[in-house]
């Protein structure tokens, strides 16, 4: 027993120099008084399983890191070791998502060439996300105008986009032609051709071709995700 004592005390110590963390820090964390952690550190008495399970999580170890008496058991060392992850993947994961209920979405009214999407004061409302979207931070709603692109957005509708300046063929995103404000279409690249078809239930809506000798500029300013109604805001 006295042996033990020790050996507790020594992988505590260890692991308190490889965390850069004092015995006070440890109690504090774990929920024991200052004292009852310096008689571990002087064996004069040894971690209840709870408490070596509290300084395990804490230290990111299983219990048997510290008490080497719970080596005996293979299974219960993954058990600790799963669990551990577990506990904290799931905290990180509970973060993550208070964070995101802390940011919203800004949806812009209109954008128009050479002006940052940070910079543009024309927002008109901020949203939730309704979805996983990733970085938030690279997602920004756009009002769409017309009904161009009514089987998917209908006019009034936000469509929300992610930040980026290339999509793939067939993919819908906002595009600034010629310094006009943004539109929503299927973008198709080719040599020397840029097609923008629109997707609406209106066939009077035809693809818009350009290529260098109508157009001076185009730019892509983000990719389609899905649309959100204001309504439901």
């Amino acid at each position: 027993m006295d042996k033990q004592k020790h050996v507790i005390a020594s992988n505590i110590k260890k692991l308190l120099e490889e965390n850069n963390m004092t015995q006070s820090e440890l109690a504090n964390r774990i929920g024991i008084a200052k004292s009852t952690m310096s008689d571990y550190m002087n064996y004069r008495a040894m971690p209840s399983p709870g408490v070596l399970e509290k300084m395990a999580i804490v230290f990111g170890v299983t219990k048997a890191d510290i008490d080497t008496t719970y080596k005996d058991t293979v299974v219960q060392i993954i058990n600790e070791k799963l669990e551990y992850v577990t506990k904290r993947k799931g905290a990180e994961l509970v973060a993550e998502f208070l964070s995101s209920q802390n940011k919203k979405i800004p949806v812009i009214g209109k954008i128009a060439a050479g002006q940052p999407i940070e910079a543009i004061e024309d927002i008109v409302d901020e949203i939730i996300p309704p979805y996983e979207v990733g970085n938030i931070n690279e997602i920004f709603g756009l009002v769409v105008h017309g009904d161009s692109m009514n089987r998917i957005v209908p006019s009034g509708n936000y469509a929300i986009l992610r930040k980026q300046s290339e999509v793939e063929n067939g993919e819908i995103a906002a595009v600034i032609v010629n310094g006009n404000y943004a539109t929503l279409k299927k973008v198709y690249r080719f040599t020397d051709l840029i097609v923008l078809e629109p997707f609406s239930y209106d066939t009077s809506y035809t693809d818009q071709q350009y290529s260098n000798e109508n157009c001076d500029d185009i730019k892509i300013i983000g990719k389609f995700l899905y649309s959100v109604s204001p309504m439901i805001q």
